[in-house]
């Protein structure tokens, strides 16, 4: 695969595997280095590929031809160049990235080839003129002898006697570099030239050097002016053929530009983190998730508060997209699991899908669904590459309940009204009709005539039970019972429907009493009246034929409780939490006809009036229903 089609190569395989490249660009400028320059190259891969790996001395002496100029000096230009070579077709060929971490990592690989071709070049000059000096060819060992060897020396060297750190010769470059004449330098110790907050680790640094080859620190190291500059500095014992040691030199690196490039490479990454902490802040605030992963990989790197929320468990990183279903396993909106590649983020890294408002689902870590819209698109480079995906989510769990609550509610609404419409009007106007037919009429004996009124009466009140009907399948569609308050005693309201249900009920017995207080209050009386007789037929349907059922109302203040109490078979425990869900019949043996309506009408009716009904069923107890209606037209409970 080339380069190009990967923007984001490791830049070791970039190395290794664009070498030729590197190597013609090399060339065209330098003639004649191509060999030296490939095998820098392979060795500076190979350190960043293992930043551990140690440069070996016979390439480090091969390494320091590029360290050598045409006339033999030393030079710190070929290494740059090879840093501004690499640079640059790295860059063409990754779309500008500028990565500080990736470019840290290299310029340090440099270095460390950089400082071993150094160290070999200035071993192999001391080698070859101590040579020189055993063979006779030169004046022999001095002060001289070395500043001649030093004379044109691009690196600051300093020679030092063998038992301590003074001077006894330096290079122009040293002298330089330290703002003094060369000649002053002699007779200095090492730590003349170090600033006094870096001498206290001289003593450890020197006795390293005792007992081995070299050592080399950084050190802060002072002008003459006072100024300070850090430097980078490599010691080497020097001994004869005999292995005594006969002096140090000492090579000193002014590194003030790596530590600047150090510097602003630290800045880059605090500006890089300071921007990463202000995009989490503002995705912090959200109320969507929002997941933002790594291409082509798929890791994450940012997820927000709000996903966490949504996906119930804190936002883990995840290295690669297979990491994903770990924690939660994701699902089509018709809850057909996806695989991994069928993910938004996937889609969005591996095919540049984008993608609004998709449905899904997603199983959190304790087993419960959320319902979610995702929506999806890839991040691109100027190149056009994918480097990143984007993914926000929107919970629509509440949505999705709602909807089907409606949906249940219009399909309960038109089951009703087809009830209300063909199933009870139709026989009721016949009742009706014919009752007022006999009424009118002169026929009728008068001890007829009380049974028929109170057919009559019961015939308007199935009326009015069909307009509450009415009533629950708009309740049920949103808008609630009505509930029209008068003032009003509440005992009278009990008393009516007791007289009606022990009309409907003349073989069983039924008591009322009113406690001690007051019972008046704003009523709709025609509502609670339907709620005493739901009840009480309710307690008659489902207590033995010969007991009682017993009506009661107590003043407790700003309320009035009213309970009806039956015995007979408790009511199941597991029945008792949905008791008053339409459509749903009390417990217990008997089984009646009906809609199974009457305790969810009777709910709702209190519920409008701002009160609150509950059950107690036990077997040593009975059964009692205890509705608490406020005196006043307070708000209605939600």
């Amino acid at each position: 695969m080339s380069p190009r089609t990967v923007p984001h190569q490791p830049l070791a395989d970039f190395l290794f595997e664009s070498r030729n490249v590197l190597q013609d660009a090399w060339i065209r400028e330098a003639p004649g280095s191509g060999d030296v320059f490939a095998r820098v190259l392979d060795a500076v891969a190979a350190r960043l590929a293992n930043p551990g790996a140690r440069v070996s001395e016979d390439f480090a002496r091969e390494a320091a031809l590029l360290v050598r100029g045409p006339d033999g000096r030393p030079r710190v230009a070929g290494y740059r160049r090879l840093r501004e070579t690499v640079l640059r077709l790295w860059r063409e060929r990754s779309g500008g990235d500028a990565d500080p971490e990736r470019m840290e990592a290299f310029h340090a690989a440099v270095d460390a080839v950089e400082e071993a071709a150094l160290e070999a070049y200035v071993q192999g000059r001391l080698t070859s003129e101590r040579d020189a000096a055993e063979t006779g060819g030169t004046d022999g060992p001095g002060p001289r002898h070395w500043e001649d060897i030093f004379l044109h020396l691009g690196v600051g060297v300093g020679v030092m006697d063998a038992e301590d750190t003074t001077l006894v010769a330096a290079n122009p470059a040293l002298a330089r570099m330290h703002g003094q004449p060369a000649e002053a330098l002699k007779g200095l110790r090492l730590e003349d030239l170090v600033a006094p907050e870096s001498r206290g680790a001289l003593p450890r640094h020197m006795a390293a050097v005792s007992s081995k080859l070299s050592h080399e620190y950084e050190a802060l190291h002072l002008r003459r002016d006072g100024s300070r500059f850090p430097a980078f500095v490599h010691v080497t014992s020097l001994r004869d053929a005999t292995g005594r040691r006969v002096g140090r030199a000492a090579t000193v690196l002014d590194i003030t530009a790596r530590r600047q490039a150090e510097a602003e490479r630290q800045r880059l990454l605090a500006t890089i983190e300071a921007e990463r902490s202000r995009l989490s802040a503002v995705l912090d605030q959200l109320p969507a998730g929002v997941l933002i992963a790594e291409a082509p990989s798929g890791k994450l790197l940012m997820g927000n508060r709000a996903l966490e929320s949504l996906l119930g468990q804190p936002f883990r990183p995840a290295s690669s997209v297979a990491d994903y279903d770990v924690a939660h396993q994701m699902f089509s909106a018709d809850s057909q699991l996806l695989p991994d590649e069928a993910w938004p983020m996937a889609r969005a890294l591996r095919t540049g899908e984008t993608r609004t408002a998709e449905p899904f689902q997603v199983r959190r870590p304790d087993g419960t669904t959320a319902h979610l819209l995702g929506s999806s698109a890839p991040v691109r480079d100027a190149s056009g590459h994918i480097v990143a995906g984007v993914v926000t989510l929107v919970d629509v769990t509440e949505r999705r309940r709602a909807e089907e609550t409606a949906r249940e509610a219009a399909q309960f609404g038109e089951r009703f009204i087809a009830i209300v419409s063909h199933d009870l009007r139709n026989p009721l106007n016949a009742i009706q009709l014919s009752v007022t037919k006999l009424l009118h009429g002169d026929a009728l004996p008068e001890r007829d005539r009380k049974a028929v009124s109170r057919i009559a009466r019961s015939g308007e009140r199935m009326a009015r039970m069909i307009s509450e009907l009415l009533d629950f399948t708009r309740s049920r569609l949103g808008g609630g019972i009505p509930i029209e308050r008068v003032p009003g005693d509440l005992r009278g309201v009990v008393r009516q429907a007791v007289d009606e249900l022990e009309a409907a009920w003349p073989d069983r017995t039924l008591t009322f009493q009113a406690g001690p207080g007051r019972y008046d209050g704003a009523w709709d009386a025609d509502r609670l009246l339907q709620v005493v007789s739901n009840l009480g037929g309710n307690a008659l349907q489902y207590s033995p034929p010969d007991s009682p059922v017993r009506f009661t109302l107590t003043d407790v203040g700003e309320q009035v409780a009213l309970e009806v109490h039956n015995s007979g078979t408790p009511i199941p425990p597991d029945v008792l939490p949905h008791l008053f869900n339409p459509f749903r019949r009390g417990g217990g043996g008997n089984t009646h006809g009906g809609l199974g309506l009457g305790l969810y009408i009777v709910e709702q009716v209190v519920k409008g009036h701002g009160g609150r009904i509950e059950v107690r069923s036990r077997a040593s107890e009975g059964t009692t229903f205890r509705a608490l209606l406020p005196r006043g037209a307070s708000a209605p409970v939600p």
